[in-house]
């Protein structure tokens, strides 16, 4: 499960997410509205590679949070987020979800997770050791965890880290953008963060009720995966602190 994953004893396997032209012959193929358990969860329960093309995504929400084009129309979104304009009402079914005070606000939001793909390529989900030995273009990796294994990991992820702030962070977004679309963007820049997720609510339902999202980009794992050896996890008595916080 990999070093990380082995000195916290991570029980769902951690999972590595990556593009390809078409969706491998032995992979799983979602058919549910929501993505997130018959890819991210099947693969970390229980192993099973899993992928999707645009074709085989049924939620508007992964349309952009796992690279499929992105978001079909902002501005529809910022009102959904929040509350519909009153001269448009009669357009869309119901008032809005009310995360947002105003369009204004959700649009602040929304603006920080980017557009990706054309929906012309694949996204495959597969346990992590098997992606590292079969040398996949990783560029995200993906850990489901307690909040103690959650302290740990954010711990790790700012050991190196040379610049001021937090290593990680809980931007807003769908599940599948704080898996995927968030974290990706992050390996773009010089100072990567980790992204917390499964903060949205539809898709908690899903995991069990202790367990968070911790997804980062492949540089940053790299970099922590480097970096476990000389940190706190393998220093005086971790494994007795980890055991009395479990």
């Amino acid at each position: 499960m990999g070093k990380i994953a082995e000195i916290l004893g991570i029980k769902l396997k951690p999972v590595a997410i990556y593009r390809q032209d078409t969706i491998p012959d032995d992979a799983s193929v979602p058919t549910d509205h929501c993505s997130i358990p018959p890819l991210l969860m099947k693969c970390a329960r229980l192993g099973t590679k899993c992928a999707a093309d645009r074709e085989h995504v049924f939620c508007h929400g992964a349309l952009s949070g796992f690279g499929f084009g992105g978001m079909y129309n902002r501005e529809h979104s910022c009102w959904l987020a929040s509350d519909i304009p009153e001269e448009h009402k009669d357009e869309i079914s119901h008032r809005g979800k009310g995360e947002f005070k105003t369009p204004g606000i959700a649009k602040l939001q929304l603006d920080a997770i980017k557009d990706y793909g054309d929906g012309k390529d694949t996204i495959v989900f597969q346990e992590l050791d098997s992606a590292l030995e079969e040398n996949r273009p990783i560029e995200v990796v993906v850990f489901l965890v307690d909040p103690t294994r959650l302290s740990a990991l954010t711990l790790l992820a700012g050991y190196s880290k040379t610049t001021p702030g937090p290593a990680a962070i809980i931007p807003y977004g769908h599940a599948c953008q704080q898996v995927y679309a968030l974290p990706r963007s992050e390996g773009e820049t010089d100072d990567p963060h980790a992204i917390i997720g499964m903060t949205d609510i539809y898709a908690r339902r899903f995991v069990p009720p202790d367990v968070m999202s911790f997804s980062v980009p492949f540089n940053l794992y790299k970099r922590m995966e480097k970096d476990i050896d000389t940190s706190y996890f393998c220093r005086g008595k971790w494994p007795e602190m980890l055991e009395k916080c479990l």
